[in-house]
């Protein structure tokens, strides 16, 4: 039985990595349109930042994972 690597088994997924990779974009995008309209110190305003900070975090995770099963292939 052939053995499966981890970048065979995350090429399967791959059209998913790349829609959750352009969500968080397009995501990144609207807070960031939005962020001078949110008065600053408020609630809201430390909440934009926290999903500022995952989204990025996760875009670039994806975007990691498309490089390495991209170059593995």
């Amino acid at each position: 039985m052939p053995e499966t690597s981890l970048a065979d088994v995350l090429r399967d997924y791959e059209t998913r990595m790349k829609f959750v990779f352009v969500i968080s974009l397009a995501s990144i995008a609207l807070l960031l349109v939005s962020l001078p309209s949110i008065e600053s110190g408020t609630t809201t305003h430390a909440l934009v930042y926290l999903q500022l900070t995952t989204f990025g975090g996760l875009a670039v995770v994806m975007l990691g994972l498309l490089l390495w099963t991209a170059r593995s292939g």
